[in-house]
Formats: structure tokens, sequence, C-alpha cells
């Protein structure tokens, strides 16, 4: 399973974010008496804790990687869709493509370079930050930067190599979080859930429960939908609107529902 969201287009680091749903899963599906509050406590160290993030793995050595880890598998990653080639439809991989509103992302964005000390990536004015980002003219991947939101997203909406993909928009993982659960587990090939245990998943992937699993998470915020009307300006808006309406012309938008971004 490949979790691949453009940067920060997922929960603020891995709140509620699909890969730690596609564990939760994972780990119900192979013992389906426990809890999923107990799993932590009773699996870690074994399969699904360890995930690989391929953007950590030198270019080298990703398919070795793969390939030395026991199936099943989940690897992160925020790689364009060009850059999964080694993905074929024969090896049965599947994918899970996280997408969110540009002008929310832009906000995420500043705010996690500020958290981890990589200010030098966005700068100190998100007005102009956006600006760039807007332009396409941000920073590139290789110098810490998140790289071309409508080039990456309109490679996989596209899909031109026909992968197996389920799309899921960040604000509908916010909002009908139990109703994604239950997505990703039917994508996965698992047994139906009962709502008991969707709720249980819910539950188990909320943000004060990450927060105990991860020290990481400490400090941080649920990344808000909506959050960039209180950071933008409406010269800033306008212009990532734009990003979004690029995006459209490029793809059918009937399956992604982008459109509701000018809107919303």
């Amino acid at each position: 399973f490949f979790d691949v969201p453009f940067p920060k287009q997922w929960y603020q680091r891995r709140v509620r974010g699909t890969v730690e749903i596609v564990r939760l899963l994972h780990l119900r599906h192979i013992s389906r008496t426990d809890h999923p509050l107990t799993w932590g406590e009773k699996k870690k160290g074994s399969f699904p804790w360890s995930t690989v993030f391929l953007e950590m793995v030198h270019r080298k050595r990703r398919l070795k990687v793969i390939e030395e880890m026991e199936s099943p598998r989940i690897f992160k990653t925020h790689a364009y869709y060009n850059e999964c080639k080694f993905l074929s439809a024969e090896n049965n991989c599947k994918i899970i493509y996280v997408y969110r509103d540009p002008k929310d992302v832009v906000c995420s964005l500043f705010d996690h370079a500020s958290l981890i000390g990589r200010k030098h990536v966005v700068g100190d004015d998100i007005q102009e930050f956006a600006k760039q980002f807007a332009q396409r003219k941000e920073v590139s991947r290789n110098e810490g930067g998140p790289g071309d939101w409508v080039e990456q997203n309109e490679g996989y909406m596209s899909n031109p190599s026909n992968y197996n993909i389920l799309f899921i928009k960040y604000e509908d993982l916010k909002a009908k979080t139990g109703e994604i659960v239950s997505k990703i587990n039917n994508f996965m090939g698992y047994p139906t859930l009962t709502k008991d245990e969707e709720d249980q998943v819910v539950e188990a992937s909320s943000f004060e429960r990450m927060k105990i699993m991860h020290n990481e998470l400490a400090g941080k915020t649920v990344g808000k939908t909506g959050n960039y009307k209180s950071h933008l300006s409406q010269e800033s808006i306008e212009a990532l609107n734009q990003n979004v309406l690029e995006l459209m012309n490029k793809i059918d938008d009937s399956q992604f529902n982008i459109g509701v971004y000018l809107h919303q």
C-alpha cells in the first residue's frame, strides 16, 4: 500500500492520517478479538508499526528496501506520479492518494516549516510564500520545498498507467472519518467493518490517541479545513484559486470535485 499526499495534504503529522488508519485496519484484520486501543501494546515492534517513508531512502536502494520487506507492505511518499514507475499493475500495489485545498496546504506548509526549523524554505511572509506557491515557483523539493501542487495532483488524477488508486479528499477525511475508514477498509480487501469496529478505528486514530502513541505530535494541532481564511489575503486566495482552475482544466473533475475549493 502506498499513501501518497502532496506535502501537508494530510493531517498535521499523522493525525488520523491514512497510513495510521491502514495500520489499524490491518491489525484489526489479523487480531479481530482485540480492541484497537490495545494494539499498540500488543503489536508494537511488528508489522505494521514500522512503515517506510520512501524519501528517507536513497533512490538507488528503494527497490531493494521494498523487496526485502515482509508482505503486506506499507509505504509513505510525496513522490510525483512519474516517479512511481516501479509500481506495475502486475504487483497488485494499491495507492491511497490524499488531496486538499491548496490554500490550506500553503498555511499548513508555512506553519510546519516554522515548527521544524525550516523557515528558510518558506520565508517569513506567508503572503509572499503563497504568491510563489501559486506561481509554481516555490523552492524545489531537492532544496526542501514541497514541489508543484498542480503537477503532482494532475499526475495521479489523470492516472495514465491505470494504477489502482483510492482518492481521498482531505476535507472528507476530516469531516466523515468513519465513512472514509470503511472506504479504506474495503479498498484493502478486508471484511466489512461493523459500526462498532469503525468507531473503534476512528477513536484509535484520533488526535489525542496519536499524541500518546507518537511523541513528535506533542504540541501539534489538528489541521483545520478553511484555516486559510484567518491567514491569507484576498489576493493570495485568488492566486491560489487559479491553481485550482488550472488543475480542473487538466482533469475530469467529476470524480474529484475540487471545484468546491473555489467557493469554500
